[in-house]
């Protein structure tokens, strides 16, 4: 599939706080969010650590920064593989993943399950996108006809109210890989399951129209009053009502010419 010459940009903000039970004992966030571009790539990466693990907030954020940064240098390799089976793009994530993980272990002493996370991420390059997803949480995007879906939805592993992660020795196998064309204006966003709680329809499938909202506000607000206003709104409105902390990461994908106050046409194109 070739990659569609258009003229777009791109804006990021994230956002973690801790939920109420962290709160109460005085526990790290185990959620990690954050956002880089490089290589002409922009990627959004969430992580959320096993409650049950000693490190896990600790292997969060080593996995989202091993994602950002092995995508950000491999975007273009990794659609590649996925033109014929995305069994080996998503083999060399994991193995990145578990890398980076291994090292950190013998830093610290411990074992490599003691950092478990899930994982989530969105990546977008001249025209095209690309999206992982292993676990619990929600991919929420805006489709060709500008409605809000959920690119993907929350899986469990084998035994209900289990998490699937990083380190399970299926992993590779369970970690659901998306890509398609981008030729206007569109937003992704990924969050938590402690997120999701607030912002995603279990029975219907559908993520809440504040998604759509904060991606709008994304799409036109300065940088940093958008990250007061998602913090802001993570912190009062949503960790509030949940015992599990809370992560979202929102991509905007803009038109240069794009002027503050105005939303244009979206159009996004999936291949799984």
């Amino acid at each position: 599939m070739p990659e569609i010459s258009v003229d777009l940009r791109c804006k990021t903000t994230c956002a973690f706080v801790a939920g109420r039970s962290h709160l109460k004992t005085q526990t790290p966030c185990q959620d990690y969010v954050a956002a880089r571009e490089s290589n002409e790539v922009t990627c959004i990466s969430l992580a959320k650590g096993a409650g049950s693990r000693a490190r896990s907030e600790i292997g969060a954020q080593v996995a989202v920064t091993a994602t950002l940064g092995f995508v950000c240098k491999n975007f273009e390799s990794l659609w590649q593989n996925m033109d014929k089976h995305n069994a080996k793009a998503a083999q060399r994530l994991v193995n990145r993943c578990l890398d980076a993980f291994r090292r950190k272990s013998a830093k610290l002493g411990g074992d490599i399950n003691d950092l478990a996370c899930t994982l989530s991420f969105v990546a977008y390059s001249r025209g095209r996108y690309l999206a992982g997803h292993l676990g619990d949480g929600v991919i929420a995007s805006v489709d060709a006809d500008g409605q809000l879906q959920a690119l993907s939805h929350p899986e469990n592993g084998e035994l209900a109210h289990t998490a699937l992660f990083l380190t399970d020795h299926k992993a590779a196998s369970q970690l659901r890989l998306y890509r398609g064309q981008i030729e206007a204006t569109t937003g992704f966003a990924i969050m938590s399951e402690g997120t999701a709680e607030s912002l995603y329809d279990k029975s219907s499938g559908v993520p809440a129209p504040a998604i759509q909202q904060l991606l709008e506000l994304n799409a036109t607000l300065p940088r940093k009053k958008m990250k007061d206003v998602l913090g802001d709104n993570l912190q009062q409105s949503i960790a509030s009502q949940t015992e599990n902390d809370c992560s979202i990461g929102l991509l905007s994908i803009l038109k240069h010419s794009t002027n503050l106050g105005q939303t244009s046409e979206v159009a996004v194109a999936e291949e799984k």
